[in-house]
């Protein structure tokens, strides 16, 4: 229905550029300067017509966009310069109608003319979202509304019946001062319009920048226009001149070419494909009437035959239609050249794409130049590129950046493959009804041909980037590793000096005073002996403590008599309750001495955060050292730091809970026992 309407203001304005151009030349001749100047013919209506069509284009496609619909309101110019046309035959020529009825119409004609000049300030101030910039913005919509409002006050306070154009602003009354007022604000929008659409452009960045760069000029050169024809006629103190009006007249035409050239070159909107149909129906028919005039009004003519007779109109159409056929391929490369760009020139899309491809040798703006150019190529909704990469993820980029809404596109991908090898995939989204045809896969299969080299690189670059990234990856964890390792080491020595200063100090610390005292004291023998051993139990106390505290830090037993003994001594001292099981594989073998270190420290970690008891497993399998403890954790488990230790000797641990309890397995390296032991431990 929207549709609908907006086609039917089409033919509104091209019925009212029609009348126009009939009523000036029945008044006056089309070419002298009045028509040029004053009326504005032939721009004017051309402004108009331009207007109406490229906003039912873009009805048609999106019904509820603004921009659409006030550039339909906008072609209503067209209307009144009609209205003013046949005022002006009338009043000042022999038209028909009588002249009360003249003034009436001229009267009633700003009704229409300048809500549809307000339209195109509107446009400006919200091209090309169909929104306002900001809502700070709003003022400059309602002072030209307000402008609007008094100028059609001053309107309705002017006398229909003796209403001159020319003479509205003469003397000073109510009219003119509400008339003048309201010019006034609607030429501070349109300024104001032009300003925001310029503060737009510098914040615009690619395709939005281009789009705003056509529709910011015709804002310009449209408020500057409406500036000259203010200030010029008061300079030179005369009516309206060519010289003044002749700028005004270009700018409302200029709006619609702009627009047009935003929407289709740039992509505004995305309505290539109803572009495509029309001007291929509009171009076969304008040939198929020519054709059949020629045949049947020219020749018919010539042979002194009638011009509407049946036969004759029969034949002339049926050779029309043969002689239409050869040109049908020429009509469709034309419509295409104008709706969809590049897409209707292959070998010119391909020269641009290798162009690109060697302007941007940085492999990481290969992959954006690709989908670009497929893109813009095929003159697609979007473009997606990936490049796969045989260790780690690869690499996918997608044009435009800011991905629009999908709904109603269809995809179709292209391989891309370099020597037998596949590379990736160029996909493309096609819009709703523009499916691919067999020239556009043609295209999009040289496209990925030339795209191979340039992917290639692409998928050489992500390679070494992953390994890149792994290599710092590992190189940051070997770093908090030592630091870690560091750290351990910083914590077990502070941990054994406070134990030493607690437990083995004072026995330690009275002995020198009390043996210097006894070897000058004169008493008895027997009270000496008594109390060196005092001082010889101290002495064992402190050796005892020590032997504690020096038992899982690193014990000479496990150099000694290997790990089932350290760790048999290890859960056998006072309080641990430890349960060791060495299975037969594992009872008379030996290690690598960093792998038995790392595996017993990692035992006397566990141990220190379970409860006991503690279940303790020993074994070897497939040459691999395989140890396992299992027990309730009292504290968190300092799996970190076990990990530290055994993955520098080349082997792993890992942690699992299971109905409470909490099983820590360490795993050796993969070789063999370095030898079997002497006395095997059961």
């Amino acid at each position: 229905m929207r549709a609908t309407v907006a086609w039917s203001l089409v033919g509104v304005a091209t019925l009212a550029a029609a009348l126009d151009t009939w009523f000036t030349a029945a008044h006056s001749s089309l070419l002298s300067e009045a028509t040029w100047a004053h009326h504005g013919w032939p721009l004017a209506p051309s402004a108009g017509l331009g207007c109406a069509l490229m906003g039912a284009l873009i009805v048609s496609r999106h019904p509820r966009h603004m921009l659409g619909w006030l550039l339909c309101v906008a072609s209503l110019l067209s209307v009144t310069l009609a209205a003013d046309a046949y005022t002006v035959w009338v009043l000042e020529g022999d038209g028909p109608g009588s002249p009360y009825w003249a003034h009436v119409v001229a009267w009633a004609s700003p009704f229409i003319g300048w809500p549809a000049f307000t339209a195109l300030v509107m446009i400006f101030l919200i091209s090309p979202t169909g929104h306002l910039p900001s809502s700070r913005w709003r003022w400059a919509v309602w002072v030209t509304l307000v402008g609007l409002g008094l100028r059609t006050l001053g309107n309705f306070a002017t006398s229909p019946g003796d209403f001159v154009y020319s003479e509205q602003y003469d003397g000073v009354s109510l009219s003119t001062v509400l008339l003048t007022i309201g010019y006034l604000l609607i030429a501070a929008g349109l300024l104001a319009s032009a300003v925001s659409l310029v503060l737009r452009l510098l914040k615009a960045r690619d395709d939005e920048r281009r789009q705003l760069l056509w529709i910011a000029s015709s804002a310009v050169f449209l408020a500057v226009s409406v500036v000259i024809i203010l200030v010029l006629p008061r300079i030179q103190g005369e009516e309206v001149t060519w010289l003044a009006g002749l700028p005004l007249r270009l700018a409302q035409l200029a709006v619609p070419l702009c627009v047009a050239v935003a929407v289709l070159r740039h992509r505004l909107l995305q309505i290539d494909l109803i572009v495509n149909r029309a001007l291929m129906v509009a171009t076969a028919t304008g040939l198929a009437a020519i054709g059949y005039v020629f045949l049947v009004v020219v020749i018919g003519s010539a042979a002194g035959q009638e011009a509407g007779g049946f036969w004759p109109s029969l034949v002339a159409t049926a050779l029309v239609a043969i002689a239409f056929q050869p040109m049908r391929r020429r009509v469709v490369r034309l419509a295409d050249r104008v709706a969809f760009g590049a897409a209707a020139a292959p070998y010119e899309a391909l020269a641009d794409f290798s162009r690109q491809l060697g302007d941007r040798p940085d492999p990481a703006a290969l992959l954006p130049a690709v989908a670009e150019a497929a893109a813009r190529a095929l003159n697609a909704r979007g473009a997606v590129v990936s490049v796969r990469v045989q260790d780690g993820p690869g690499r996918e980029t997608a044009w435009p950046p800011e991905r629009v809404d999908q709904r109603g596109t269809t995809e179709f991908s292209m391989p891309v493959a370099e020597h037998g090898e596949r590379l990736g995939t160029i996909t493309v989204e096609m819009g709703a009804g523009r499916p691919l045809r067999r020239r556009d896969k043609q295209l999009l299969a040289d496209l990925a041909a030339q795209a191979g080299i340039a992917l290639s690189n692409a998928q050489l670059a992500t390679e070494l980037s992953a390994q890149v990234e792994k290599l710092a990856c590992h190189t940051r964890e070997l770093e908090e590793s030592r630091a870690r390792l560091i750290s351990a080491g910083d914590a077990e020595r502070s941990r054994v000096e406070r134990a030493i200063a607690r437990q083995v100090i004072p026995h330690l610390a009275p002995l020198p005073d009390q043996l210097r005292a006894l070897s000058h004291d004169s008493r008895p023998s027997g009270v000496v002996a008594g109390q060196l051993e005092a001082l010889l139990i101290s002495t064992n106390l402190a050796v005892k403590s020590l032997r504690e505290i020096t038992r899982g830090v690193f014990p000479a037993q496990l150099t000694r008599s290997g790990l089932p003994m350290a760790l048999g001594s290890l859960l056998a001292r006072p309080g641990l309750a430890g349960r060791l099981t060495i299975e037969d594989s594992a009872a008379a073998v030996r290690f690598d001495p960093r792998v038995e270190a790392a595996a017993y420290f990692c035992v006397t970690e566990a141990t220190r955060s379970f409860e006991h008891p503690i279940a303790v497993v020993l074994a070897v399998h497939a040459g691999r050292l395989h140890l396992s403890v299992s027990g309730t954790e009292s504290e968190p488990l300092s799996l970190r730091h076990m990990r530290d230790r055994i993955e520098a000797a080349g082997g792993s641990v890992s942690s699992t809970v299971h109905e409470g309890r909490t099983l820590v397995e360490v795993r050796g390296p993969a070789n063999r026992p370095l030898a079997l032991l002497r006395d095997p431990v059961a």
